[in-house]
């Protein structure tokens, strides 16, 4: 998938199976999936392509619920941008225009649910673009998520580029794999 980028400044890919995230208990810090969220500035990236809707429909299911429980639980100081991706890259704009990095406030969260909701499994892969749209954002911290189908890794030239770009911020790649009970 995104394995040469762990030469550039990958801090953790994780594979996880298809199952819900837990809500996080009060005082807890946010996670999303097996990693803490500890950045001020975070951008959340998830795949959308086809292949998130085999089998059942789980992968889609289980990528929105774990951002709703990340945003749900982000500290008062941490901001956050959203992007989805298939062909094309889609960013939630908030009310008050695009490009602002937002706080996890109701009101917002709200706007960002039916964001989510409105998202369904479908086209094809492209991972750099969606990456590149991240960096442009310049988070402390980026949260990937995808199914991996190798035949969508990066090109060498894109691994260059995009780890060139990384700079300080963190990539932490989430990958869905199909496990028991799935």
């Amino acid at each position: 998938m995104l394995r040469g980028l762990i030469v550039g400044g990958l801090l953790g890919v994780v594979a996880v199976s298809l199952v819900a995230a837990e809500p996080v208990s009060p005082g807890e810090r946010a996670r999303f999936f097996d990693f803490e969220v500890k950045g001020r500035r975070v951008a959340f990236v998830c795949d959308r392509s086809g292949s998130m809707s085999e089998p059942d429909g789980k992968p889609m299911a289980a990528a929105k619920a774990g951002l709703m429980a990340s945003l749900d639980a982000l500290g008062e100081s941490q901001q956050f941008h959203l992007f989805f991706y298939s062909d094309r890259v889609t960013v939630y704009t908030p009310p008050g225009g695009p490009g602002r990095p937002m706080f996890a406030d109701d009101d917002t969260l709200r706007g960002v649910r039916r964001f989510v909701d409105s998202m369904s499994a479908s086209g094809g892969t492209r991972h750099a673009d969606a990456l590149t749209a991240a960096l442009a954002v310049a988070p402390d911290e980026i949260f990937f998520l995808t199914d991996g189908d190798p035949r969508d890794d990066l090109a060498s030239d894109e691994v260059e580029r995009l780890s060139g770009r990384l700079g300080r911020a963190r990539l932490f790649v989430v990958q869905f794999s199909v496990g028991n009970g799935t």
